[in-house]
């Protein structure tokens, strides 16, 4: 795993930017782990579609907040444009 943040974030926004079921879960997840909400509740099942290059993705986009130069404002970006990309409505607190 990268000990870089703009370049961890930079690589899921990219996945979630590819298109196609994967993509779309993930996006899903990114914005259930980003609002902690019920709202976007995923199935965990979906990790099996992911490959392995995937996958280690997904670990690097739990682990976004352990970087110490991890800010909010760009991680809120990303989930946004998750939620734009994929058509995933947000809740009204957003």
């Amino acid at each position: 795993m990268s000990n870089n943040f703009e370049e961890d974030l930079s690589d899921v926004r990219a996945f979630i930017a590819l298109g196609g079921g994967a993509s779309g879960w993930f996006a899903r997840a990114y914005a259930s782990w980003y609002w902690c909400s019920d709202f976007w509740k995923v199935n965990l099942n979906g990790y099996q579609s992911l490959d392995g290059t995937n996958k280690k993705l997904f670990e690097k986009m739990l682990n976004l907040r352990t970087h110490a130069d991890w800010n909010d404002r760009a991680l809120h970006e990303v989930a946004l444009f998750a939620v734009e990309k994929w058509g995933l409505l947000p809740p009204e607190k957003i």
